[in-house]
């Protein structure tokens, strides 16, 4: 190349650079940014007091939102009506503030880039997507908390400040700042995603494939010594069955928060380095929470880093509709308890009795007849957690649905490929080609996916058993694994070959 046009080259791509810089800083000093300090205005009435610190807010208005939703539990919910005494002032001067919709304000900031946002919360509501205060303790997840600026959640970050009363502690899977009792987040979403507990609790801290777990027991006192080494154990030993799966753990430390109480509604979450799971006591064998403690991790791949693109980002506002919860929920399920049992917490007899178990709920559900998976994860909104009513009922539950199509897509790969290639590695290879590659997946792409790994079509088993409403054929998938069905029960078939029960023990990790 002629030497002035090499310089003339060099220089334009330097510009372009600088452009893209310019833009891209822009871009970054354009996000409003909130920081939060939540402390009591008064516990025995279930009271936190929230200050928020906006900065760089630019224009004239500044819109602010109460989400509508917590991603994870498919319910519309009204988070705002719990906001007391909002307000938003300059040195101590109210600006004014109207509301434009059901969880939204308008603040008139005349022309101030910083403002102080100040309200009560009423938290009188334990559940996974609530927020409780009493003088014994606090817990709270963001989304029912917390407001955003619309547009914003997922390029500004966030400081969160506790001002709480001596003695309490404060366990959360929110980066740990320098400062005291302060953690950080990469933006909204990494915020809202952090359930919190406050207060007295017990913790226990363990391993596992060499990134520390934070077992926290709420309220404290509830498990002896002898049962807290047990849930130690158990816990480690099913995250290291399902980081086996995926080659380690996509976090730098995980928090299982089991909070216990008077609830207004019991279940789990799940969420990227933490879970929180709900139940009115802790039970004294610990092995009673490991099967709901192995669903819930696994969500640590499975929708919180492998997600639908319909969820792609969140949208707090209002229904996100995807027709991929069968995948997202249902094979989650039928990884919890596959890797309790390869963690050889669960034997084979008791998991196969399990699969049976969720046969026997599919087959006298009438619904099944008539609802695909598709699309009752779609329609997932009218009845998520039990909340609807009449004809919305009428549906088929997808994780039920959803484990039992991910044990039949298992057994087929494993059966396709002579055992080299299963479930595992269509989860690995969403992993890493499609959340590495910050892309979301539709059901088209599981089954193209999954055709590949196996070397075989599954167009037709997506039609029949995703998009389809065809009875389930069991006996097909089984067979590979030299198992049948049997009046209600999984058995062995008459006769079992070797590769049968070499698969079964690969399958199972005997």
């Amino acid at each position: 190349m002629n030497p002035n046009r090499r310089r003339a080259a060099v220089l334009a791509l330097s510009i372009v650079a600088m452009l893209a810089t310019l833009s891209q800083n822009a871009g970054a000093q354009s996000a409003p940014r909130l920081d939060y300090t939540i402390g009591i205005t008064d516990a025995v009435k279930h009271l936190f007091h929230i200050k928020i610190e906006a900065s760089n807010t630019g224009g004239r208005t500044l819109d602010i939102s109460m989400p509508a939703w917590t991603p994870g539990w498919y319910t519309i919910r009204p988070y705002a009506s719990n906001v007391i005494k909002l307000q938003a002032h300059v040195s101590g001067k109210r600006l004014q503030m109207k509301l434009i919709d059901k969880q939204t304000w308008r603040i008139e900031t005349e022309g101030n880039k910083t403002l102080t946002i100040e309200y009560d919360y009423f938290a009188d509501n334990l559940n996974v997507n609530g927020a409780d205060l009493t003088d014994k303790h606090g817990y709270f997840l963001g989304t029912s908390l917390f407001f955003y600026v619309p547009g914003h959640t997922t390029d500004s970050p966030a400081r969160l400040k506790f001002e709480l009363p001596a003695g309490w502690r404060v366990a959360t899977g929110l980066k740990k700042s320098s400062e005291p009792n302060t953690y950080l987040a990469r933006n909204f979403e990494n915020l809202a995603d952090c359930p919190t507990v406050m207060g007295d609790f017990d913790e226990f801290v363990t391993t596992a494939l060499g990134k520390p777990i934070h077992i926290v027991v709420d309220p404290k006192g509830q498990v002896a010594p002898e049962a807290g080494e047990k849930l130690k154990e158990y816990v480690s030993r099913v995250i290291e069955a399902e980081g086996k799966i995926f080659g380690g753990l996509p976090y730098d430390e995980y928090w299982v928060l089991y909070v216990t109480g008077k609830l207004r509604g019991g279940g789990a979450l799940e969420h990227e380095n933490s879970t929180n799971v709900m139940m009115p006591s802790m039970p004294s064998d610990p092995r009673f929470v490991i099967g709901v403690t192995a669903h819930e991790h696994f969500h640590a791949w499975n929708v919180k880093r492998i997600k639908p693109a319909g969820l792609i980002p969140y949208d707090y506002s209002k229904e996100q509709y995807t027709r991929e919860l069968w995948f997202a929920e249902g094979f989650t399920s039928y990884y919890g308890d596959l890797s309790a049992r390869r963690a050889g917490l669960m034997p084979v007899d008791d998991y196969l009795r399990g699969i049976a178990s969720a046969i026997r709920r599919l087959q006298n559900t009438e619904a099944r007849k008539w609802i695909s998976l598709s699309d009752s994860s779609f329609i997932t909104w009218l009845n998520y957690g039990g909340q609807g009513g009449g004809f919305t009922n009428f549906t088929v539950d997808y994780y039920g649905k959803g484990e039992l199509v991910g044990l039949l897509l298992d057994l087929e790969i494993r059966g396709a490929t002579s055992n080299r290639k299963s479930l595992d590695d269509v989860m690995r290879h969403l992993f890493d080609n499609y959340y590495k590659r910050a892309r979301g997946y539709t059901n088209e792409d599981v089954e193209k996916v999954a055709s590949e790994i196996a070397g075989r079509s599954f167009t037709e088993f997506f039609a029949k058993y995703v998009s389809g409403t065809n009875e389930l054929d069991y006996d097909s998938a089984l067979k590979h694994a030299g198992l049948r069905l049997v009046d209600g029960k999984i058995a062995d078939l008459d006769a079992v070959t070797d590769a049968q029960r070499a698969l079964r023990r690969s399958w199972l990790g005997e």
